[in-house]
């Protein structure tokens, strides 16, 4: 990893250790992160909220730029698709590049609970640094 003497830690004092997001991996183009659901992810009708989808695929994604490529990378545009509902569980959000520039970088994350996959984002990137 690149950078790593920025003065930052995955999480503390963010909007992430807020709703319990946890980075558990992360190298060169692939980061891993998990969160255990509990009722406060929930919508009124008991299921994951879709922002906590769009949530963790975008800081997942971001810190991963952010840790391994050259510049402040943040999220300008996501895409998240949802497939599967969840209540309960575990989701574990894996990401890697799609296209990786010196600007702008496209990026695809798959969030699954156990064997389901229940969301899969596209987010843009760009560069605050160029």
């Amino acid at each position: 990893m690149n950078d790593m003497d920025k003065n930052f830690q995955f999480g503390i004092g963010t909007f992430d250790e807020l709703y319990g997001h946890k980075i558990i991996e992360i190298k060169d183009n692939y980061i891993k992160s998990e969160l255990d659901i509990n009722t406060n992810h929930h919508q009124p009708m008991g299921l994951v909220h879709g922002g906590v989808y769009a949530s963790m695929s975008e800081a997942a994604i971001s810190y991963c730029a952010f840790y391994t490529q050259k510049g402040t990378w943040v999220g300008i545009n996501n895409n998240t698709d949802f497939l599967k509902s969840s209540r309960e569980g575990t989701l574990i959000c894996e990401a890697e590049p799609i296209k990786l520039g010196k600007r702008s970088q496209l990026w695809e994350a798959k969030i699954y609970n156990g064997e389901n996959l229940c969301a899969i984002s596209k987010v843009r990137l760009s560069n605050l640094d160029v």
